[in-house]
């Protein structure tokens, strides 16, 4: 017999998802019932998180790593509620997500069922209205195929983010007779918008005669980098990365000057002034304070210089007073004004050597010499520094929220983008919420196909959700976890110290975390200086398959490039909001 779970599985099967990652319990049962069945003919199978935010991270880390829908899955009340943080973060990265809920029975609600969530209830629904793209309750039996299609393809869409079925579970467990699905999904994904005739010629006027312009390159750029590349270089343009798309471009490019905002790098900034750059082009990102480093006004993202591509009219809502407002791919775009101003692409891209002291020559970084200082206490810069040299290019990074994504931002060097075109770093910055990179991580080992994965994370988020590690344990996913333990929330205890605020609540405890690792199976290292970092074979440990950890014991007193955070929380940014 096959029911409504087997049917939402073949779905699933259909768009090639491998892993539904969640906690089961009653109201979900059913569904659980189905991947069990699905699993023993080599269809979807369960991943099993500690908690539902973490099911909800794993997903989102799966998305990101594969490119195709991520999916998690929760029991009514609880299991629902414990999910929202984690689709939150997938709705402000806008990351392709469903989740899925359960409820009691249809007949039960507004009688008290246990962990009821439904309208007569604590409203689960109604919670996750403001965090979907779509979301609802399956009321009938006959509504269950129509708005699983419906929800995929708000999900996967040209502004994507993540959606919420709550199904009670007498309606999963309805008896299905066909064996086929008769959903189209393929009208819903995979499709570009193509720019007008006008947007191009309009682009084109705005640009032939320029001769300072950057590109400020963001997320939505990942098919597109090749045409961005020959068009920089046949016009010696500079090119930035927004910190989401840090990675796409390579780093090691001649005229690539470092992240723009959050972070960012000081000659990214220089490139974006009035005198370095006639004309910005941001393309594939919205201009959110993470991308405009907290709404610089003195950088000149405004309506005299600002052009805005992007293939997401979400993005350009933001953009009402830029110049040239595009809606479009910028795949397509691109092509066809390089071919208008006739750009040929290069064989072998511009690319250039580190110093003879080991840093960037094409961009700068704060405090540089941070960066070959090995001493102890580990000073963060020279680990993440040293870490980005170290490890293999193909590892896939996902840096906290914190301290954690600041440094790496800043100081983790991208080597080069991986086969598939998209960049390896990753960090889940539009909603900050701590534990994020810990759960992603797992995800993204999940559809990694056995490429290792780092996740790099502070001591406060890991005694948050520092469990998830055992589902990658359980998985034998191959995860390292860094750790970076001092004692603290750092993020927080550094913006006090920068805005002369009280010190307060950002005190840790001193925790072992690599004998934590231990007492739960997981190979670990405590690392307390240069010297114990350089002991550990990295390749070894990357190869193996499997879960590890680092416990790097690290230098409190350095501050991470934060600089454009706190002007936007002292209030320094007040005023016009031009962008």
């Amino acid at each position: 017999m096959n029911d409504y779970g087997d049917l939402i599985l073949r779905y699933l099967e259909r768009l090639g998802v491998e892993y539904i990652f969640g906690v089961p319990g009653g109201a979900i049962e059913p569904l659980y019932n189905a991947l069990a069945r699905s699993e023993r003919n080599g269809g979807p199978k369960a991943v099993i998180a500690r908690h539902e935010t973490g099911a909800a991270f794993m997903a989102e880390g799966y998305a990101r790593e594969t490119g195709k829908l991520g999916v998690c899955c929760a029991t009514s009340g609880p299991g629902a509620t414990n999910m929202l943080t984690g689709i939150a973060s997938a709705y402000a990265d806008s990351t392709p997500v469903l989740a899925i809920t359960g409820q009691p029975s249809l007949h039960t609600f507004g009688m008290g069922a246990l962990q009821e969530g439904s309208c007569t209830s604590i409203n689960t629904v109604k919670m996750f209205e403001d965090c979907t793209r779509f979301n609802t309750l399956i009321s009938h039996p006959a509504q269950l195929e129509r708005k699983l299609v419906m929800a995929i393809s708000h999900a996967m869409g040209n502004i994507p983010g993540p959606v919420h079925l709550s199904v009670p579970v007498d309606i999963m467990r309805t008896e299905v007779h066909s064996e086929g699905c008769s959903g189209n999904l393929w009208a819903f994904i995979d499709h570009e918008v193509v720019p007008t005739y006008d947007a191009e010629r309009l682009l084109y006027d705005e640009l032939c005669d320029q001769k300072f312009v950057t590109i400020l390159v963001g997320e939505g750029c990942a098919n597109s980098v090749d045409d961005i590349l020959a068009l920089a270089e046949s016009r010696q343009w500079n090119l930035v990365t927004t910190p989401r798309a840090k990675g796409l471009i390579p780093e090691n490019h001649r005229l690539y000057r470092g992240v723009f905002g959050f972070a960012g790098h000081y000659s990214a900034r220089s490139a974006m002034l009035q005198e370095n750059a006639q004309r910005i082009v941001v393309i594939g990102t919205a201009l959110d304070e993470i991308t405009t480093g907290g709404w610089d006004q003195s950088t000149g993202l405004d309506r005299k210089r600002l052009i805005h591509i992007s293939n997401n009219p979400d993005h350009l809502s933001r953009s009402t007073s830029a110049l040239r407002c595009i809606l479009g791919s910028p795949r397509l775009l691109l092509k066809r004004l390089n071919h208008r101003l006739n750009v040929q692409k290069s064989s072998r891209w511009d690319l250039c050597e580190l110093s003879s002291s080991g840093l960037p020559t094409n961009y700068t970084l704060d405090g540089g010499v941070n960066c070959v200082d090995k001493r102890s206490p580990i000073k963060p810069q020279a680990l993440f520094w040293y870490l980005s040299q170290s490890i293999t290019p193909q590892a896939r990074v996902y840096a906290d929220s914190g301290s954690s994504y600041l440094w790496a931002i800043h100081y983790w060097r991208i080597q080069k983008t991986l086969d598939n075109g998209r960049s390896p770093f990753h960090i889940g910055i539009g909603f900050s919420s701590m534990g994020w990179a810990i759960g992603a991580s797992v995800g993204a080992a999940a559809g990694s196909k056995g490429e290792p994965v780092i996740c790099i994370t502070g001591d406060g988020s890991a005694l948050m959700s520092g469990q998830e590690i055992t589902t990658a344990l359980q998985e034998n996913l191959n995860v390292l976890f860094i750790i970076l333990n001092d004692s603290s929330l750092g993020m927080v205890r550094h913006g006090q110290n920068l805005a002369g605020a009280e010190n307060i609540g950002t005190e840790l405890p001193r925790v072992n975390f690599a004998l934590m690792a231990e007492a739960m199976g997981v190979q670990a290292y405590p690392v307390h200086s240069f010297e114990d970092l350089q002991q550990i074979d990295l390749d070894h440990l990357l190869a193996h398959g499997g879960p590890c950890l680092l416990d790097v014991r690290i230098d409190a007193t350095e501050v991470p490039p934060m600089g454009n955070r706190m002007r936007v929380l002292s209030g320094a940014d007040k005023g016009e909001i031009y962008v």
